[in-house]
């Protein structure tokens, strides 16, 4: 499989000329690129491109390897092929990366495909780690936002409203949050940053056609969101950004409440991603469609619950 992608990776070169456009086409970075593309040559014994031209020119020896390398990719698409219609699927595990707040939800769905596919088994990976699903250490992943990956298919399971809360009692013991410039005078829970390593905010606030920055106040960063719901239930601090799936119980049950007045992280498209190559095989597409079709099923519903508990007007905006 590694040395696939070395070839994946000198074909789609040889038509670009560019390792930034290579990389973009492979959903790799750039510098993967330029390690195997070495890592090929070194193997081979020879340079397959001049690296002081731009583009990169092809030698004449790549020139002579490229028609044998696109048959080599051709030919393991094949097997690929036969072995997604032919291997029994019942001897195949199905390896997913999901976020960690989706205990609630994904034991039932799971749950429900069984019994229709009683002999499909799962290896549920958490959390997700984009670059780890990049590299095909999973089937399939629950992405969401706007992401770059040209080589999968992205599935909607629905979207995914924020909803920044308190709990009852905090509310009680420090009065109304209604704005976000009041985030400094609390402590603030949340779980969205740009990787599980990083304590940089990544996200905003919006109400109306007004954007800001969330202000850089005091934050003890969770990469599980269970964990941060857990802290804002105690009424140790607040959350601005808990998904609606995730607190619509506590909403309900008023043992959360809606805070900031109107302003929320706006609302992004939630997916099931699959590579490409693996739409192709049935038993992968198949769970593939259950799985965004039953997530899609629950995000609908938590909306119409929500619905029910907040005001129109609060609604249209904290939805948008």
């Amino acid at each position: 499989m590694e040395e696939l992608v070395c070839w994946k990776i000198f074909v789609e070169l040889f038509n670009t000329g560019t390792v930034a456009e290579t990389a973009q086409r492979l959903s790799l970075e750039s510098s993967t690129v330029s390690k195997k593309l070495t890592k090929l040559e070194k193997k081979l014994g020879v340079t397959l491109f001049d690296r002081t031209s731009r583009p990169f020119l092809p030698t004449p020896v790549a020139v002579k390897l490229f028609e044998d390398a696109k048959g080599i990719i051709s030919s393991r698409q094949k097997i690929s092929e036969y072995l997604s219609t032919s291997v029994n699927v019942d001897s195949q595990i199905i390896r997913m990366m999901v976020g960690n707040s989706q205990r609630n939800y994904l034991p039932s769905i799971l749950s429900n495909y069984l019994k229709d596919n009683p002999n499909s088994k799962f290896n549920v990976i958490s959390p997700i780690d984009l670059e780890e699903f990049k590299k095909r250490m999973a089937d399939i992943a629950l992405v969401s936002g706007n992401l770059n990956l040209p080589n999968y298919v992205l599935r909607s399971r629905g979207r995914m409203i924020f909803i920044p809360v308190a709990s009852k009692s905090y509310l009680e013991k420090h009065g109304p949050i209604n704005s976000p410039y009041e985030l400094s005078r609390h402590l603030v829970f949340s779980n969205l940053y740009s990787s599980r390593y990083s304590f940089t905010v990544n996200y905003f606030l919006k109400k109306n056609n007004t954007v800001i920055n969330v202000p850089q106040n005091q934050v003890i960063r969770w990469s599980n969101v269970e964990m941060a719901k857990e802290a804002v239930l105690n009424g140790l601090g607040i959350s601005p950004c808990l998904p609606l799936f995730e607190c619509i119980d506590e909403l309900e049950s008023g043992d959360l409440q809606i805070i900031l007045d109107g302003w929320h992280r706006p609302s992004q498209e939630n997916y099931v991603a699959i590579y490409k190559d693996d739409w192709c095989k049935p038993y992968l597409r198949n769970f593939s469609e259950f799985l965004a079709n039953s997530l899609a099923t629950i995000e609908g519903s938590c909306e119409e619950r929500l619905k029910k508990i907040i005001s129109p007007d609060l609604y249209a905006e904290i939805s948008k």
